[in-house]
């Protein structure tokens, strides 16, 4: 794919879904303005130029549309006859957090059994998912690629140092990578490529072997770069379309790891695909992680659920704290998967 990364034009519609390498070509571990110089942050350098939520021109808004279009029919046709499972959660979790942990581990199990992983690609729990399905097949284990993801962070699990900064995303919004005339600000740049450097550092160390995943990121909120641990990406324009659509893809299931308002937003969103069975006339499954308690008493969605659902609605949905209980509720519920993946190994 040949992509003109100094060009202010939007995109022309996709042939295959975006790689890694299509998105950060220019991304230099020792250049740290580099991560101000890739293909993907000049997109989202120039559609904040052009409006984000309303574009400058018709042109512009019909040129991300059909961009948009082509993405989810490339979706659809790459997850075709398989088992998608999305895993959600906050852009804000730790690299040495417990929670990012057992994503990782989680999502490495859903893989190796035969669930494609999706997520809106991300850092933190979004990140967490990718690291996990990577190592499925690769000679880097789900242990040293954590050690390797927390490198430089100020050591340790939950602690409460980032060291360096390469531990948790460094940014809430935008608005601190560019200055009043739009010009990006140096040190900011800095700080997004040293968070990044040790998810690029991982993705060198197991390109050609890596586990498939697929990261559904928007450039509404492009201040978060897409994970390089995902070996594809959906990348959209429009996030409403990128939102719902990822849920709707999602048809083995949802898990829900802790996070904020994204999170509750899709958590509502799932529910209402489910409740009127918009997406394959069935209900999706949902997976809380329920870890310390966070959806059934920190942020109690489950008592507005049960109140929504009926009972046989219900046994769509499950509370667990553990990759185990998460694995078998997916299993069970999917009960091909485990067929599929041994003809895929067979093929």
């Amino acid at each position: 794919m040949t992509l003109a990364q100094d060009s202010p034009d939007v995109p022309p519609p996709p042939e295959r879904l975006y790689t890694a390498e299509d998105l950060f070509a220019a991304w230099d571990p020792d250049d740290p303005m580099s991560a101000a110089a890739t293909f993907d942050f000049a997109t989202y350098a120039a559609t904040r130029r052009q409006g984000s939520r309303v574009p400058a021109t018709r042109q512009i808004a019909e040129a991300r549309a059909a961009h948009d279009v082509a993405v989810s029919w490339l979706l659809a046709e790459t997850l075709n006859e398989r088992f998608p499972v999305a895993i959600m959660g906050g852009h804000a979790m730790s690299r040495d957090e417990t929670g990012y942990e057992l994503i990782a581990r989680l999502a490495h199990r859903l893989a190796d059994t035969g669930y494609t992983i999706l997520s809106g690609g991300g850092p933190g729990a979004m990140e967490a998912a990718h690291l996990g399905a990577r190592c499925v097949g690769s000679k880097i284990g789900i242990d040293e690629a954590l050690d390797i993801i927390r490198a430089g962070g100020g050591g340790g699990k939950d602690q409460t140092s980032d060291g360096d900064g390469r531990l948790r995303f460094p940014f809430h919004n935008a608005d601190v990578l560019f200055d009043a005339a739009g010009a990006v600000v140096p040190e900011e740049v800095e700080r997004l490529h040293r968070w990044q450097a040790p998810a690029f550092e991982l993705a060198v160390r197991t390109a050609g072997e890596a586990g498939p995943s697929i990261g559904i990121p928007t450039w509404l909120y492009g201040h978060e770069p897409p994970t390089p641990l995902a070996t594809q990406h959906a990348k959209y324009f429009e996030n409403s379309i990128r939102e719902d659509g990822l849920l709707g893809v999602a048809t083995a299931g949802v898990v829900f790891a802790p996070g904020k308002a994204g999170t509750l937003q899709e958590i509502f969103q799932d529910a209402a695909q489910n409740y009127y069975t918009t997406f394959g006339d069935r209900f999706s499954p949902m997976v809380f992680l329920d870890i310390d308690e966070y959806w059934t008493v920190e942020y109690n969605v489950r008592s507005v659920l049960e109140r929504l659902f009926d009972d046989s609605q219900e046994l769509n949905m499950a509370w667990v704290t553990t990759t185990d209980d998460a694995v078998e509720v997916l299993v069970a519920a999917n009960p091909g998967v485990r067929s599929t993946r041994a003809q895929r190994s067979s093929g």
